[in-house]
């Protein structure tokens, strides 16, 4: 994955809230566990994560983002 596309990834991950972060670690910790524990929350380098992964999070993440505008739109009606 190329950087652009990674770092849309982080903006858009950005936008979650803790259960959905929660969800994208258990996809990262299929994949990897190189990461690191802090009272912040959890770092991981996006180098540290295969394509396959980090295709898996961004699937996740656009899934979450879809749900939210879904339900906006449904709410306005």
């Amino acid at each position: 994955m190329r950087r652009p596309q990674k770092e849309k990834l982080k903006e858009n991950m950005d936008k979650l809230d803790a259960e959905e972060h929660a969800q994208i670690f258990n996809i990262i910790k299929k994949y990897t566990d190189s990461f690191t524990k802090t009272q912040n929350g959890v770092l991981i380098s996006s180098e540290a994560l295969s394509d396959e992964c980090l295709l898996e999070m961004e699937k996740m993440v656009n899934y979450y983002l879809d749900q939210r505008k879904t339900i906006d739109f449904n709410r306005r009606q």
